[in-house]
């Protein structure tokens, strides 16, 4: 029996994108037993109830404590592994210290095209090179052989986020509760603040263009405190309206739920994103600096809006915080138009505004 620790990440994408690769390995090697490092109670709370992890734990190493914690969850994982495995993206050298200190004889990962080495990276025992052509999720299967398993002519699984049957009557019910008859629609207007990430979002003010010139939906905004400004300004500026739910005092599964029971989700480029392909919910996602190749909505019905700028998707995975070298700053989103979100949006709405009543 394989003993497997899987190395914390922080985002929510990046963890549900490691659950495909998680359920091909439980598949093949039953008698596995593998356990889940999470440091942040989003990603504890996205694996909960995964039936492809056998030991999930969190320790709060991003808080106060964090070293008190990073020491405690050593203590109690060194040299109980057989292998561990650092999932895609991992390219910083806390990940790859982790790993070490475990004393897994054997640590998987991948070798980076940039600051590999300054990441230490080489220590890794078994790794392979990162392919900027690649998905996130086919990155982390590409990892099995180093187990044993053969992934080739596989159907590589969809995201998983598993919610129990009171969870998703919740989502119903907030569906019923706020849409009445008309498509609900939802919004993550946000995106994370870390390394610079803010910088991912369309404008909030496109965003209330928009929702101010589709009166047939009604719309539900996501978000968190970081969020919580953009937020505001668009329930403001769409007030008239009268078509637009706030949704900032969930929990990260209530939010799930709730997108669950979504018609389709418009989203710039985030962890929302990734929960709404988890649920199937179609997604309309606003793409500017990153490589959408990376992070597209696995598994889901999706549309990818971007602007023709010549510099757009210049982001790669390093340490580096995003930046912008274009004169006029993230131009490869704020050159999307709202037309062009607003033809897609009624072309979603033609096709998914009666989704949910047939599940």
């Amino acid at each position: 029996m394989k003993k497997i620790i899987i190395t914390p990440l922080i985002g929510l994408g990046d963890v549900l994108m490691t659950t495909p690769a998680l359920e091909l390995l439980k598949k093949n090697l039953p008698d596995s037993l593998v356990t889940y490092c999470t440091m942040n109670r989003g990603t504890y709370e996205v694996l909960r109830g995964n039936p492809d992890i056998d030991r999930l734990v969190y320790y709060p190493m991003l808080g106060p404590n964090k070293a008190v914690a990073t020491w405690q969850l050593l203590r109690e994982s060194s040299g109980r592994y057989d292998v561990s495995i650092n999932f895609y993206p991992s390219n910083r050298i806390h990940y790859n210290l982790f790993s070490l200190l475990t004393l897994a004889p054997k640590r998987i990962g991948h070798t980076y095209l940039r600051m590999n080495f300054s990441q230490a990276n080489w220590i890794k025992t078994k790794t392979i090179v990162e392919d900027d052509t690649k998905h996130c999720v086919e990155e982390n299967v590409a990892l099995l052989p180093f187990l044993g398993i053969d992934p080739a002519g596989a159907l590589i699984p969809n995201l998983k986020l598993c919610l129990d049957d009171k969870e998703i009557e919740e989502g119903r019910a907030f569906r019923r509760k706020n849409a009445e008859s008309r498509p609900l629609v939802g919004v993550h207007a946000g995106t994370s603040v870390f390394k610079g990430h803010a910088a991912r979002r369309w404008p909030k003010e496109c965003f209330a263009e928009l929702i101010r010139g589709t009166p047939d939906a009604h719309f539900i905004l996501f978000g968190t405190a970081e969020e919580g400004d953009a937020n505001r300004y668009i329930v403001e500026a769409a007030a008239e309206t009268h078509r637009v739910t706030l949704a900032d005092d969930k929990t990260i599964r209530q939010v799930a739920a709730i997108i669950r029971a979504c018609d389709f989700f418009i989203t710039n480029d985030s962890g929302l994103m990734h929960i709404a392909a988890a649920m199937v919910t179609p997604v309309i996602a606003l793409i500017g600096p990153t490589n959408p190749a990376y992070i597209y909505p696995w598994g889901v019905e999706h549309r990818l809006i971007t602007a023709p700028t010549p510099c757009r998707h210049c982001f790669r995975y390093s340490p580096k915080p995003l930046r912008c070298t274009n004169p006029v700053q993230f131009e490869c989103l704020t050159a999307i138009t709202v037309e062009s979100v607003a033809g897609v949006t009624k072309e979603f709405m033609g096709r998914f505004a009666d989704r949910v009543s047939k599940q």
